[in-house]
C-alpha cells in the first residue's frame, strides 16, 4: 500500500497508476469478459496517529490525489470540517470542480454510518440516484468504537471494518460488471484513521480487516516533526515519510529501500 502514502504525499511514483492493475486501480478488461472482484483484492489501509499528527490532512490530500484520477471519493467524519485540512505542501491547491468530486459526510453516530455503508447495497448508477463512490475514506474511526455502548471494542471493530470491507467489495464488483462505466475492474480503496490503541491486541483486530497499517509517530526532541512507516505484522514496504507540519504539511525525507541508491549498478 506504499501507493496509498504516496497520494498522501502527492510524492510523483503515486501519478500514475489510475489505469494500471495497481491496488485502487482499474484493471485490464482483454479477454472480453471481467472477472469478478475477490474480497482479498479489496485495497484496506489504516493510518495510526496521535492527535495533532496530521492524520486528517493526509487523508484528505489522498482523496484528492484520487479525484485527479477520475474518482468519486467519499470522505467520512464524525465532526464537521469548518476549514480544509491542512494542505500537503507541493500539492496541487483543489479547485471547486475536484472538491464537487469527493464528498464529505459528516456522520456522527455508530449507527448513521453503518446505515450509510449498508444502504450502498441498495444504491443503482442510474441517473436519478447519486453515482457510486469508487473509494471510501473514514477519519478517526475509533471515534465510532469508542461511542458504542457495550465495554467490548473488538467485537464493535470487527463489525465497523467488515461492513467497510464489505461495501468496498460491493462497489468493486457492482463497477466492474456495470456495462456503462469504464472497460475493466474497478478497486474501490478502504482508508480510515484511527488514534493509537491502549494495547496491541486492539491494533490487530484492525488489522484483520484493514491489512495495510501504517504508523505516525514523534520525532523526538522535535514537537512538530513526525515519521510515518509501514506497521503492518506481514512483509513491510520499505518507504518511511518524515514531515513536520506549521502552516502547511511539509515533507522532509522519503527513505525508500526499493530504489537504488546513487553508485549502485
Amino acid at each position: 500500500m506504499a501507493a496509498v502514502v504516496r497520494g498522501m504525499f502527492a510524492l510523483e511514483p503515486a501519478q500514475h497508476r489510475a489505469e494500471s492493475c495497481q491496488p485502487g486501480g482499474r484493471g485490464d478488461a482483454s479477454g472480453g469478459e471481467t472477472q469478478p472482484v475477490e474480497s482479498g483484492e479489496i485495497p484496506r489501509c489504516l493510518l495510526v496517529g496521535p492527535k495533532g499528527s496530521g492524520k486528517t490532512a493526509l487523508l484528505f490530500q489522498y482523496g484528492l490525489s484520487l479525484v485527479r484520477q477520475g474518482r468519486r471519493v467519499t470522505f467520512i467524519s464524525h465532526e464537521t470540517l469548518h476549514t480544509m485540512p491542512l494542505h500537503v505542501a507541493g500539492a496541487t491547491k483543489p479547485d471547486p470542480l475536484s472538491l464537487k468530486q469527493l464528498q464529505i459526510l459528516y456522520l456522527n453516530t455508530q449507527e448513521a454510518l453503518l446505515k450509510f455503508l449498508s444502504s450502498i447495497h441498495t444504491q443503482a448508477p442510474l441517473p436519478t440516484q447519486a453515482p457510486l463512490p469508487t473509494a471510501i475514506l473514514v477519519d478517526d474511526l475509533d471515534y465510532y468504537v469508542s461511542t458504542a455502548q457495550t465495554a467490548e471494542s473488538a467485537p464493535v471493530v470487527a463489525r465497523l471494518c467488515a461492513y467497510l470491507v464489505d461495501a468496498a467489495y460491493f462497489i468493486s464488483n457492482k463497477l466492474s460488471e456495470d456495462k456503462t462505466s469504464v472497460a475493466g475492474r474497478i478497486l474501490c480503496p478502504v482508508v480510515a484513521t484511527v488514534a493509537p490503541p491502549g494495547d496491541r491486541t486492539a491494533l490487530q483486530w484492525y488489522e484483520r480487516f484493514l491489512t495495510s497499517v501504517w504508523e505516525v509517530k514523534g520525532v523526538a526532541g522535535q514537537p512538530t516533526m513526525y515519521q510515518l512507516s509501514d506497521a503492518s505484522s506481514a512483509e513491510r514496504a520499505p518507504l518511511v515519510v518524515t514531515y513536520e507540519i506549521g502552516g502547511t504539511l511539509r515533507v522532509l525525507d522519503v527513505q525508500d529501500l526499493n530504489e537504488p541508491m546513487e553508485g549502485d549498478d
